[in-house]
């Protein structure tokens, strides 16, 4: 997009100078681009931040009212009066057991194990104990019986008290040594010494035999395991039932059995469901995660549904709450078996099993230590991957984020017919809580990164372009939900948070450039439906996000927007809500109202980058009022938001300013709008200007270059003491405040009364100086904006020896020609394009002046019919 900036005004000349000087004014148009850098630009804003709970809890601070609670009750599996029927193991030299449960043949490698993953080890029960046919004797003393029967009882608790009778203690007696010798206290020690040396070498092969004893014995209970029965596995489910607190061997015990339960029963219906329940049923109290989480297994192994399904997210949620659990997901398939299960339910018809279920996906894809510090995770994740980055790219890759587009496709049909309350509420809740965790994750990250080149095209490549496809689709339907939730205002917040997480992504941002108009007057009702202040920020913030990327990417959802009367006025009623408020309000989350309206400014800046749109806001009200109040409360800026905020209106100011072509005395006065106060605007920043303290002054005297193209402002400014102000500036060490301040000077000194007080003020002085720098910094910015300021004050003077002085003109001239001499700059090779144009602008101000100094050129006269004060500068 070109640039429209001040180009600097010039009198009448006479006939044979009128085409030089047009020419002339082709020539400059281009330093005068460079010197506001770039004409309208994007506004950014931080991305608003929801603070992580401490505690994983189903909602947050925030609840809807009626909420299922996070504390469950884990009373669903039902305990059934079918029949068992017959799923006895075989030999291990015959066929796999896996063919009577219609297992694949890959699931014969896995054995007890889930998906590949270790599993505990397996023992047996103590009612299957074989005979101990040979059991090694062991010698020691007291102490080391002690010992052993410690270990005895940590590595082979399922042994009974007969094996501890065969080891007895052996006595160590020393004949040989006189009554003497042992009443002796040297020679007692040395016997003692002696003693505990026997002892200790017995103690060590004694634990290397248990150790021995106590593998061949795990070997013999796995093979054990394998050949029971169910109806044996059962029954030692059932002797532990209601079991709560029990020790670490307990929990490898029913561990193993589970894993064998499970290892039959994956994949499998039959009538016997209901006896597997039944026996799981008396497990669900334990306090064991490792227990609990393998009963979840057999219980989504068997296809459940309804109750049963919900009670298996139930179990699934209790144990993914505490982050300490995160380890036992990735050895086992409850990512992958919650998946499933959840795609069995409804959000309409099992609405708690979606609540739990995917509140356990939002705790498993929000691990808090997930990611390594200074780490950054690989786009497959490899073996060495984080726990949680696995768990996320595993429940991707299960099909996770297709099954939540269906969700949301069943939740919105459903509303189509009526109004959604309770559960299926609380269903979308945990569905949007969900996807925004999957959004915020590296997983779809890294499936969005569009900032490198394509890759090949592989199958896993594929699989991503699915993934992100897949998420786009879910754009529009969250969209509809948040309407659909319009008197839901916690629902509509949570929905609205996962849009600002999607609207990062190029992709999803594109699909909501399609509903931006939906999106203002989702916005425009917030104020009109919250309660309080501090109830709407949270989605209006999100809201102003969201609109504000969409608004700095797709010129199409500017236009559409702008077009969108019921959007436009939406936005407009919620920037001058808020900016009637009182800036210290915040809500419980942190969402303030100075971040609000650094959101709803950014998305009114980056609208007005497009040209139609930029012109048709400088007319609108009440846009010039609500600058202007916000201005006046920020322009000395004491936090960091504050001055966000500052920065914010003073981009928005800029674009507006760009595209303003009002005339001196507009025929339509639109009350409130920019172009009614744009007086009172360049008043309060020729104060923010006169700040030397303030950090928006760059900023400021951009703003004013575009202003100060109007008579009305540029007479305003100089009451204002504008130009002892610019004098400031112009000294000032920064480049960058001096650069634009000089723009300002180039407009300034179109109006012919102006040149007399820039004099006044040693302005020709400071312009040289300004040339003098750049040339000598190789800025040629710098050095192209100060050749056009002293062009405008030369334009229409009679004696510029008089006006600028001889010794000044001289050490112009001297700057001027360094500056030139392309060939010492540059040595021969090619010049850059920044000094291609100041050496068009130079070279015609060199010429100009040696012209006038040779008296070959004759000064430019005014005509009668125009006056200084009747002409408008020209562009």
């Amino acid at each position: 997009m070109l640039e429209r900036n001040p180009i600097p005004r010039i009198g009448r000349a006479k006939e044979s100078d009128i085409i030089w000087m047009i020419f002339f004014l082709l020539l400059v148009t281009s330093i005068c681009l460079l010197a506001f850098a770039g004409g309208t630009r994007l506004v950014s804003a931080r991305r608003p931040i929801t603070p992580r709970e401490p505690r994983r809890q189903l909602y947050g601070r925030i609840a809807p009212p009626g909420r299922p609670p996070s504390a469950i009750n884990l009373k669903y599996l039902q305990q059934g009066a079918h029949a068992l029927p017959l799923l006895e193991p075989i030999q291990p030299s015959s066929v796999p057991r896996t063919e009577f449960v219609g297992e694949s043949s890959d699931t014969v490698a896995r054995g007890c194990t889930s998906a590949g993953r270790s599993a505990p080890p397996l023992l047996v029960s103590r009612e299957k104990l074989p005979a101990l046919t040979c059991v090694q004797k062991a010698t020691g003393s007291l102490e080391n019986l002690s010992e052993y029967q410690n270990i005895e009882y940590k590595f082979m608790p399922l042994v009974n008290s007969t094996l501890a009778s065969n080891f007895k203690p052996l006595a160590l007696e020393n004949p040989s040594a006189s009554s003497i010798v042992k009443t002796h206290p040297l020679k007692r020690r040395q016997v003692q010494s002696f003693d505990e040396q026997v002892s200790a070498t017995i103690a060590t092969e004694q634990r290397q035999n248990v150790f021995e004893d106590a593998t061949k014995l795990l070997r013999r209970d796995i093979n054990l395991l394998s050949q029971s029965s169910t109806e044996s596995l059962l029954e030692m489910l059932k002797a532990h039932t209601g079991l709560k607190e029990c020790d670490e061997n307990t929990v490898a015990h029913i561990s193993a059995i589970l894993n064998e339960l499970y290892a039959r029963t994956k994949g499998s219906r039959g009538s016997w469901r209901g006896a597997v329940l039944g026996a799981l049923y008396g497990l669900v109290e334990s306090s064991s995660p490792k227990i609990l989480l393998s009963v979840a297994c057999v219980v989504f192994a068997m296809n459940v549904t309804g109750s049963n399904l919900t009670g298996a997210c139930k179990l699934v949620f209790k144990i993914a709450r505490n982050e300490h659990n995160d380890s036992l997901f990735v050895n086992s398939d409850v990512p992958e078996l919650l998946v499933d299960g959840l795609g069995r339910a409804s959000p309409i018809d099992d609405p708690e099993a979606c609540i739990y279920g995917y509140g356990a996906v939002r705790f498993l894809a929000g691990s808090s230590n997930g990611t390594p510090n200074g780490t950054q995770p690989e786009k497959f994740y490899p073996p060495e991957a984080s726990s949680q980055q696995s768990l996320v790219f595993r429940l991707v890759k299960h099909g996770l984020y297709q099954l939540m587009v269906l969700h949301m496709k069943i939740i919105n049909e459903a509303a189509t017919t009526r109004r959604l309350s309770g559960s299926p509420l609380h269903a979308l809740f945990q569905l949007s809580g969900a996807l925004r965790t999957l959004a915020g994750s590296h997983v779809l990250h890294n499936c969005h990164a569009s900032d490198h080149p394509p890759e090949p095209a592989t199958s896993e490549g594929e699989e991503e372009q699915q993934d992100v496809a897949q998420t786009e689709q879910a754009v529009p339907l969250l969209v509809r939900a948040a309407e659909m939730c319009i008197e839901e205002p916690e629902v509509q917040a949570n929905i609205v948070r996962t849009l600002s997480v999607l609207s990062e992504h190029s992709e999803c941002c594109e699909r909501l450039a399609e509903s931006a108009s939906r999106l203002g007057i989702l916005l425009g009702s917030i104020i009109q439906t919250s309660e309080t202040v501090e109830k709407g920020l949270a989605t209006s913030n999100r809201l102003g996000y969201i609109l504000g990327n969409v608004m700095s990417r797709w010129d199409t959802a500017r236009v559409q927007f702008y077009c969108c009367d019921v959007s436009l006025d939406g936005l407009l009623a919620t920037l001058e809500y808020y900016t009637n408020k009182s800036f210290t309000l915040q809500n419980q989350m942190g969402d303030s109202i100075v971040q609000v309206l650094t959101k709803l400014i950014r998305v009114l800046a980056n609208m007005c980058v497009n040209g139609d749109v930029g012109y048709g806001m400088s007319q609108r009200s009440p846009l010039g009022e609500v600058l202007l109040n916000i201005l006046l409360k920020v322009k000395e800026p004491k936090t960091a938001e504050i001055e966000e905020l500052l920065f914010a209106t003073l981009g928005a100011l800029h674009n507006l300013s760009y595209y303003y072509e009002c005339g001196e005395t507009p025929s339509i006065q639109h009350t409130g709008s920019i172009c009614e106060r744009l007086k009172d605007i360049c008043g309060t920043l020729c104060s923010i200007l006169n700040n030397e303290q303030n950090p928006a002054r760059s900023e400021v005297a951009r703003v004013l270059g575009n202003m100060t193209r109007t008579a009305s402002v540029r007479q305003t400014f100089c009451e204002e003491n504008g130009l002892k102000i610019l004098q400031r500036c112009l000294t000032s060490a920064n480049d960058e405040l001096l650069v634009t301040s000089c723009g300002v000077v180039v407009n300034i000194l179109g109006d012919w009364a102006r040149r007399a007080s820039f004099r006044e003020i040693e302005g020709p002085v400071i312009l040289r100086r300004i040339l003098q720098r750049g040339v000598g910094n190789r800025d040629w910015i710098m050095a192209g904006i100060a050749c056009q300021a002293i062009w405008n004050y030369l334009i229409d003077t009679r004696d510029i020896v008089q006006n600028m002085g001889q010794a000044e003109i001289d050490l112009i001239s001297e700057n001027l020609a360094e500056g030139l001499d392309e060939d010492i700059l540059f040595e021969g090779k090619d010049a850059d394009n920044l000094w291609e144009d100041f050496a068009m602008v130079g070279t015609d101000l060199l010429e100009r002046l040696q012209l006038c100094l040779s008296g070959k050129n004759t000064p430019c006269e005014i005509s009668d019919e125009e006056t200084p004060d009747k002409r408008g500068p020209q562009y």
